[in-house]
């Protein structure tokens, strides 16, 4: 769907800390943002309080202002999660959401069609349809911040896979004895690279006492807690050892990109998020990554490239997203009965409406 031949919607972005909600119009402008902590130790209901009050604000504003009234709502949030129904499975952050079924409840508050996808998912979109990946057939989109995520993009449709879990790229294993990640398994590419990774290899320099100019940062800042902004700023004073913990970051990116160069042979990588943003040296390392560890035909093709959007990646991303999945019968959500909500869906049942020989086809 290009842009001139969308319609506005009303995006929003959930977050573990923060929920956005923004007007997109389809000349791509972000505009009436609002935002709000999320607070997720209240619960899913409180949550979703939260976001239904702000998205009708934005809405409110859109009529006084003037603006096109937004045909749909799209809604960005951490996954697990299942697009086709609509329902928050299990994310890490944010307690108590199991099998929530949030865009139907949005949708009610709202009343307009509503749509759920994951964030990457939604990067994903925002750069392949309007960024640094348009007219790519084969493209992959990777944010490396408190985590490393990503989307990816084959022969022209996004790829999602029958559980929506295509372009989990941050959890594909790069070092066999390397450290557990997040989710508990060994050596995943997020447990090097990511922001949280790096925070955590700080924290242990500062345990053993290797690393004298980050012990003073963290004196200097009233004893705050090591993040990955700390270990740069001991890196960038001249730590060696906080040096080592972003350079072996860089390459354990740069490892994963080569391995999905052989894997998808994509035209494009996109590589965002915050440790990017801040750190662009680590575009160049993986660029040289991709030279020496993947298939020369592949590695000579795939260009490394920044984003097009920042911060509004999340919000744009739902225009494409709303205006082509109001059309296509398999974002239509199963209703859900009072003796279904009080049941819940089977946590990791991600399949489309239907099930069995009567399932949908995956959405494109």
């Amino acid at each position: 769907m290009d842009a001139g031949a969308a319609q506005p919607v009303l995006a929003i972005d959930l977050g573990g800390t923060q929920i956005r909600a923004a007007h997109v119009a389809p000349d791509l402008t972000v505009s009436l943002r609002r935002a709000v902590a999320t607070d997720g130790a209240e619960g899913p209901d409180a949550v979703i309080g939260r976001i239904c009050a702000i998205a009708a604000q934005v809405r409110e504003d859109a009529g006084r202002s003037g603006l096109a009234e937004p045909v749909g709502v799209g809604i960005s949030s951490p996954g697990p999660l299942d697009p086709w129904r609509g329902i928050v499975v299990l994310p890490p952050n944010l307690p108590g959401w199991v099998d929530i079924p949030l865009a139907d409840r949005v949708q009610q508050r709202l009343g307009l069609p509503t749509f759920l996808e994951r964030d990457t998912n939604v990067a994903m979109m925002a750069e392949w349809r309007y960024g640094s990946a348009r007219n790519a057939d084969d493209a992959i989109y990777i944010t490396v911040s408190t985590g490393i995520g990503g989307g990816i993009i084959a022969r022209g449709e996004p790829l999602q896979g029958p559980d929506n879990t295509a372009g989990e790229v941050g959890h594909i294993t790069i070092d066999l004895d390397g450290p557990i990640c997040g989710d508990g398994m060994q050596g995943h590419a997020e447990a090097i690279g990511s922001g949280t990774a790096i925070a955590r290899d700080g924290r242990l320099l500062l345990e053993r006492g290797e690393s004298p100019i980050l012990a003073k940062l963290v004196a200097a800042a009233g004893g705050r807690e090591v993040d990955a902004a700390l270990v740069a700023a001991a890196a960038d004073a001249g730590d060696s050892a906080c040096t080592a913990i972003y350079e072996r970051a860089y390459v354990a990116v740069g490892v994963l990109c080569a391995s999905l160069v052989n894997a998808l042979n994509p035209q494009v990588i996109v590589i965002g998020g915050s440790i990017a943003e801040h750190h662009p040296v680590l575009r160049e390392v993986a660029r040289s990554e991709i030279d020496s560890r993947a298939f020369p035909g592949p590695a000579r093709r795939v260009r490394v490239t920044s984003p097009r959007f920042t911060d509004d990646v999340s919000l744009i991303g739902s225009l494409p997203i709303v205006n082509e999945r109001m059309h296509d019968p398999a974002y239509r959500r199963a209703t859900i009965s009072s003796d279904d909500s009080s049941r819940g869906v089977t946590v990791g049942s991600l399949a489309a409406p239907g099930g069995g020989q009567d399932q949908l086809e995956e959405p494109r």
